[in-house]
């Protein structure tokens, strides 16, 4: 049988959600990419196969990615997560064991926009140059496939902290030989280096990132990303029935028309970062959004997490200010005559006052919104602003964090 007659299968598994979404059209368009760089005919298949985290909400890629190619009967299987990864400080955007051909793709390593493209050009990079043995690909000699718009991947290894993709090819079969006590190096080397919600697989020879400021950028716009702010705002029905009453408070009293056209554009910039800040402060505190870990290996990405939350719901708060605010403004322009407001200012009136008045009010509306948020559902509040997967994860570490304090206390 020629190359151009075999078939070669490969497995997508993909946490529910956003993942699941691009393996559906990963599995359309797949084929094609990866022909581009193989002479075998491939064959894309989306396995139905839970993806489940272990106590530390950790995701043992290795371990699902066997069972699903020795059940299926895959030459290669791939994981798509919401969850980020991490080598040491760098976000590791593709991981996997070539000795079991299995891999995994971290979404938010892709950061936040053209995610589509980036997870297919990272898969077909990952496969061909790294999952599906040299005599089913032709991968030897050929070089790894053009990162496309998965961007400039760097190549990160256990003993060399950074290098790129091609060199270490021959280190990877090296290293394949190299034994016990080439393992148990690695395994050390994983241990100081490894944390995060990626967890420590030992057989994970192949971590692909994009390092430095760029690669923690992409990685934090990622996460909030796979936490869609968007749907902050419904869960938040308590909060913005209180914001609406405050802002219709100064729409309808006079003195606030004086006030805020008196107030100047730096004093309402001030009064509304002030209401804002206020208001993300408080529903992150209110609804225990902030993480709190005892483990020291967990803090840089207890960090990282902390600071996609703030972001989470900032914009969350800012996408319900900027709605207030038309809803406001369009109150002001219908409910104050022009005539009266000139006659309240002593002076000619123009669109720029209704402009500030509404401003004001929506401002004023904030900070009474986040005084309505304390009657939200934690629960709603918590599943708005974390991705399926995030709110498993930590659900998992409360418990292993519980069951440590539970351990550490006296008898």
């Amino acid at each position: 049988m020629t190359d151009a007659t075999r078939t070669t299968v490969l497995d997508l598994v993909a946490d529910p959600g956003l993942p699941t979404e691009l393996a559906h059209r990963l599995v359309r368009d797949l084929p094609a990419a990866l022909e581009e760089h193989d002479d075998a005919r491939w064959e894309v298949r989306l396995a139905d196969e839970p993806i489940v985290l272990d106590e530390r909400g950790a995701l043992p890629a290795l371990d699902i990615g066997v069972r699903v190619r020795e059940r299926d009967g895959a030459d290669a299987v791939v994981l798509l997560t919401d969850l980020p990864r991490r080598s040491g400080a760098d976000p590791v955007v593709a991981d996997g064991g070539t000795g079991h051909r299995v891999g995994l793709v971290s979404l938010p390593a892709l950061g936040a926009i053209n995610q589509y493209r980036r997870c297919r050009d990272t898969v077909v990079r990952l496969v061909t140059g790294h999952l599906v043995p040299p005599d089913r690909a032709g991968a030897e000699g050929s070089g790894a496939p053009d990162a496309g718009h998965a961007g400039p991947l760097t190549r990160i290894d256990s003993g060399t902290r950074a290098g790129t993709d091609g060199d270490h090819r021959d280190q990877d079969r090296d290293r394949g030989r190299g034994g016990a006590d080439g393992d148990a190096a690695r395994r050390g080397a994983a241990d100081d280096s490894d944390a995060g919600s990626g967890g420590v697989e030992d057989d994970i020879d192949v971590r692909l990132a994009l390092t430095g400021l760029r690669g923690r950028v992409r990685l934090l716009a990622g996460m909030v990303r796979a936490n869609r702010p968007w749907r902050l705002v419904p869960s938040l029905s308590p909060a913005i029935a209180a914001a609406a009453a405050g802002a219709a408070f100064g729409i309808f009293y006079s003195n606030i028309w004086e006030l805020a056209t008196a107030l100047g554009t730096a004093r309402q910039v001030t009064v509304m970062l002030i209401a804002l800040v206020g208001m993300t402060a408080w529903l992150i505190l209110d609804n225990r959004l902030w993480e709190s870990r005892r483990h020291r290996s967990l803090r840089e990405e207890m960090l990282l997490s902390n600071l996609s939350t703030v972001i989470t719901v900032a914009c969350g708060v800012l996408v319900m200010f900027a709605l207030l605010f038309v809803l406001a403004l369009v109150a002001a322009v219908l409910v104050i005559p022009p005539d009266y407001l000139a006659s309240t200012l002593m002076r000619e009136s123009g669109p720029d006052d209704w402009i500030m008045i509404a401003w004001l009010s929506t401002s004023m509306g904030t900070v009474a919104g986040a005084l309505g948020s304390g009657f939200a559902d934690d629960g709603a509040v918590r599943q708005a602003a974390y991705s399926r997967r995030e709110q498993e994860r930590r659900a998992r570490l409360d418990r292993a964090d519980d069951g440590d304090r539970g351990r550490d206390t006296p008898a």
